[in-house]
C-alpha cells in the first residue's frame, strides 16, 4: 500500500489524535502502538514531537502492507470503547485523506478493512510476504542501531531477519507451519532442502561450492556470534562497531541470495 507523501504528516497527526477527531495518543502509547508493526522503539529522552514520531512511522511503513494494518488496526471498534471518538467520524477523514491514492476503507463485518480502487480487499496472508524489500527495511533499523551504538542489538536484529526469511523460505515451500525453537542452523538446513541448494561437492564447480561453503559458514558463525555477542544473552564478547557491522552486512548478503533464489523457484514453479 503506497500513499502519497502529501498525507503523510495529516495521516501522523490523525493517529497520534491532534486532531481531536480520534483519541488522544501520548508519547509512551503511540510507541505501544507501532511497536506492534515490527518497529523497536522507546520512548524516553529526545523523543520527538508525537505527530512527528507517529509521521515518520507512517512514512517508513509507505509502500509496504504494513501501512495498510496500521491503518486498520488505528480504526479498530475496540480502540473507541469509553471515548467520546466516534469510529466513523474517523474512518469518514481517513477515507479523505487515501481515497486519492486508489484505497479506502469498508466495513468487514464489524472492523474496516483497506480496499483498492476496484473494491478488492488486500488478502491477509500477502501481509507475511517476504522480499528484498522487507530485507531492507530489516537492515535499515539494524544500521540505525549501529549508528545509536547499540551493537548488541543490532546483532539481535540481524539473527530474528535471517530467522524470518528462512522461515518463511520453509513455510512457502514446504506449506506448513515452522514452530521456531531457535536453532538457526537447523533452520537454515531445512530452507536449502527446500531450496534445493544443498549440493554435493562433485554437483557444482570448485568456485560455485567454495562461494556456497561460505554462505553456510557465514549463517554457522552469525548463530554463534548472535549467540555470544547479542543482546538476548549475557553480553560474553565486547562488542564493537565493526563486529556489529560484519555481522548486519552477512545477514543481508545471505538473506539477498536465499531470497534470490526463492524468487527463481517460485518462477520456474
Amino acid at each position: 500500500m503506497k500513499i502519497s507523501k502529501k498525507i503523510t504528516k495529516s495521516l501522523g497527526k490523525l493517529i497520534a489524535g491532534d486532531t481531536g477527531i480520534a483519541p488522544y495518543m501520548s508519547g509512551p502509547e503511540l510507541v505501544e502502538f507501532y511497536n506492534e508493526y515490527d518497529f523497536d522503539d522507546e520512548y524516553g529522552q529526545g523523543f520527538p514531537s508525537r505527530w512527528v514520531y507517529s509521521t515518520d512511522k507512517i512514512t517508513e511503513s509507505n509502500g509496504s502492507l504494513k501501512l495498510q494494518k496500521i491503518l486498520e488496526d488505528f480504526v479498530d471498534p475496540r480502540r473507541f470503547i469509553g471515548t467520546e471518538k466516534k469510529v466513523e467520524i474517523v474512518v469518514d477523514e481517513v477515507n479523505k485523506l487515501i481515497k486519492i491514492d486508489g484505497y479506502t476503507l469498508v466495513k468487514n463485518g464489524e472492523l474496516y478493512k483497506v480496499t483498492d480502487t476496484h473494491g478488492n480487499f488486500i488478502q491477509e496472508e500477502n501481509l507475511t510476504v517476504i522480499g528484498h524489500e522487507f530485507i531492507r527495511e530489516q537492515i535499515e533499523k539494524c544500521q540505525q542501531k549501529i549508528r545509536s551504538e547499540d551493537y548488541n542489538g543490532a546483532i539481535t536484529n540481524a539473527r530474528t531477519l535471517i530467522e524470518a526469511v528462512l522461515i518463511y523460505i520453509v513455510e512457502y515451500i514446504q506449506k506448513t507451519e515452522v514452530k521456531n525453537d531457535g536453532n538457526l542452523l537447523n533452520l537454515y538446513s531445512r530452507a536449502k532442502k527446500a531450496l534445493k541448494i544443498d549440493y554435493k561437492k562433485d554437483e557444482i564447480p570448485d568456485s560455485a561450492f567454495q562461494i556456497l561453503s561460505g554462505l553456510d559458514s557465514i549463517i554457522s558463525g552469525l548463530s554463534g556470534f548472535s549467540n555470544n555477542a547479542g543482546d538476548r544473552n549475557a553480553n560474553r564478547f565486547n562488542t564493537k562497531r565493526h563486529h556489529a557491522k560484519l555481522v548486519v552486512n552477512s545477514a543481508m548478503t545471505a538473506c539477498d541470495f536465499l531470497v534470490d533464489v526463492l524468487n527463481e523457484k517460485k518462477t520456474v514453479d
